[in-house]
């Protein structure tokens, strides 16, 4: 019965840090959005004031020439800002942008749900690659299995990550099931509305 016990409080409190885990990130992804409206707000006065100053001097073309550079250089700058923030959100949601049409996809996904872009594949760095063959070695090795080189030290060999118990399922009533609709050219299962298949890009 303790045994019980135990294990009902430890899935309460899992449970818990889930829904907390949870709530922190949506306060998150608000102040991401938040930030980059008000960065675009930034960038959308600096066009007016731009657009001002270009206005005047047309106006009067014998006053000194205004300042384009500036208001330019602190637009780049506000879009430099922009991209950093929407990267955030991107890793937040855990998600990466269709380089064809724009559209924001799962990590992972093989091809665009919306334009059936192959997606790319991101690089995988090396473990403990020899400075001179190029081939991964195991971490902590100090030379390398086929050439002999001597490796980098510097940085110590990353510990593996601790393992964390999935949260527990919390039971519900069963919903009636819809209907799961399957790519007819590989048989992987899509949502309604996907254009094409994430797995073989097959149109839907």
């Amino acid at each position: 019965m303790a045994n019980f016990f135990e294990k009902l409080g430890d899935s309460i409190s899992k449970g818990a840090a889930t829904v907390n885990q949870k709530a922190n990130d949506l306060m998150e992804t608000n102040k991401l959005n938040q930030d980059i409206k008000a960065a675009q707000q930034q960038k959308d006065a600096d066009i007016v004031k731009l657009g001002q100053l270009l206005y005047n001097f047309k106006k009067n073309p014998d006053g000194v020439e205004p300042d384009y550079d500036a208001v330019i250089a602190d637009m780049d700058s506000i879009d430099a800002r922009i991209d950093s923030l929407k990267k955030q959100l991107q890793d937040l949601r855990n998600e990466q942008i269709c380089p064809n049409c724009g559209s924001a996809v799962p990590k992972g996904t093989a091809f665009c749900p919306n334009c059936g872009n192959k997606m790319p594949v991101p690089e995988v760095k090396p473990v403990n690659p020899c400075p001179s063959c190029g081939k991964e070695n195991t971490p902590g090795d100090k030379f390398c299995q086929y050439c002999g080189t001597p490796l980098n030290q510097g940085a110590p060999a990353a510990e593996a990550a601790p393992v964390v118990e999935a949260a527990p399922v919390v039971e519900e009533a069963p919903a009636a099931e819809a209907p799961v609709l399957m790519c007819p050219q590989c048989g992987t299962p899509y949502n309604e509305g996907d254009k094409f298949c994430q797995n073989c890009g097959q149109t839907l």
